[in-house]
């Protein structure tokens, strides 16, 4: 369950709608501002009065000034950190706490949108991790999830249908498959084998669908099984939602800095706040 929400904070439009996002999600009366300097700064620097230091420390407080009086339920907390923006962050990620950064707005396919902090922090967080487009959350209603029986989508489905319980939402549960790609390009399945395949990734379907009947009872549930990529039908199925919720699957070593493929194309065209809930987050 999540017990504290953190967001990446930078003055920007992307960070305001993720502001917005994670008070409008409506849980616990904190809000802890976290921004990131890459800049050098030294620890006499810090606290000296007109250093560039002092300067950030005091723009900061006056943006958790002005956000308090937009929201002034919310206790609002701010912290000027020094380093690495995705790595600064990683550090507050854990099963309890929802990390939330804003998605700055694709004005080209650049390297660096590709690698943004939003896409790079999913990849190594030890939490759930939300990613809010840069235009805010569109209204929508429902939440949809994607699943494939890994660990990493149990525990996205248990943070999805949390979410729906907690919202009196719906919950879309979903499962994309496709015959293994080394068949695709030599073999050309007949009928009773694509039947055959369904019939086995229904199952998966089938056995989401239980857990959320044993542990969600309360939750209005709609499933829907697809044949295709898998980040094409999820990215149709969570048109008109209000969130989208995927597992990344656990990586080690160098491969544990990069997105699973489907989360990140997921990331790269995202239209709707989504949460990315990594192997080792213990949720539910």
């Amino acid at each position: 369950m999540i017990e504290k929400t953190v967001v990446g904070w930078d003055g920007t439009a992307s960070a305001r709608a993720a502001v917005d996002w994670a008070v409008e999600r409506g849980v616990g009366k904190e809000l802890h501002l976290v921004q990131a300097s890459t800049e050098h700064i030294a620890a006499s620097e810090f606290f000296a009065a007109n250093s560039p230091a002092a300067a950030a420390r005091i723009a900061l407080m006056e943006d958790a000034d002005r956000i308090r009086e937009a929201y002034p339920a919310i206790e609002i907390e701010s912290e000027l950190v020094q380093g690495d923006p995705a790595e600064e962050l990683g550090r507050y990620s854990s099963s309890t706490t929802l990390v939330v950064v804003g998605a700055p707005a694709k004005a080209s396919p650049s390297f660096r949108y590709n690698w943004s902090v939003g896409s790079r922090l999913a990849a190594s967080a030890r939490g759930p991790i939300a990613i809010v487009p840069s235009d805010g959350a569109a209204e929508g209603s429902g939440i949809v999830v994607g699943v494939d029986g890994s660990p990493s989508s149990h525990g996205a489905l248990a943070f999805a249908a949390e979410e729906a319980q907690r919202r009196g939402e719906s919950l879309r549960v979903v499962h994309a498959w496709l015959e293994p790609a080394v068949w695709q390009d030599v073999y050309v399945p007949d009928d009773d084998f694509l039947e055959s395949l369904e019939t086995m990734h229904r199952h998966v379907l089938d056995e989401a669908l239980a857990t959320v009947a044993r542990d969600y009872p309360g939750v209005t549930v709609e499933h829907f099984l697809a044949r295709g990529r898998a980040q094409d039908v999820l990215s149709e199925a969570a048109r008109g939602a209000s969130l989208l919720v995927v597992g990344n699957h656990g990586l080690h070593g160098i491969r544990r800095l990069l997105l699973g493929s489907v989360s990140h194309a997921l990331v790269l065209g995202i239209t709707t706040p989504l949460v990315v809930v990594g192997a080792v987050a213990s949720l539910g």
